[in-house]
């Protein structure tokens, strides 16, 4: 069970305050149209729709690629502080094989 969602009101306050720290902009490649507000943390796994280091603003073609399957190459977000994110994409070649960081496709 993932902890409690902020209301209709909250996130409206939050989703605002992300995205103005964002610069309106997509975090991970710039962009400004389409922006959502990407938990780093799912609130099934843990994370708060409270805790403003764990919110980045990334389009929606960003955020799809965070549920991406790996062999296609998945957007991970890493959280950095103070409002700053690292964006990797990790791919593998089958579905036995680890994730691995790919050093030339990088976001950010």
């Amino acid at each position: 069970m993932g902890r409690p969602a902020a209301s209709v009101t909250e996130w409206k306050a939050i989703r605002q305050h992300v995205l103005t720290r964002a610069g309106w902009r997509c975090q991970a490649c710039g962009i400004r149209r389409r922006l959502d507000v990407h938990h780093v943390v799912k609130r099934a796994q843990g994370g708060s729709d409270f805790d403003l280091d764990q919110l980045v603003a990334l389009c929606r073609w960003c955020h799809d690629q965070t549920d991406a399957p790996y062999l296609r190459g998945r957007l991970v977000v890493v959280a950095l502080g103070d409002g700053q994110f690292r964006f990797d994409v990790i791919r593998r070649n089958s579905e036995r094989e680890c994730p691995s960081h790919d050093p030339h496709d990088r976001f950010g």
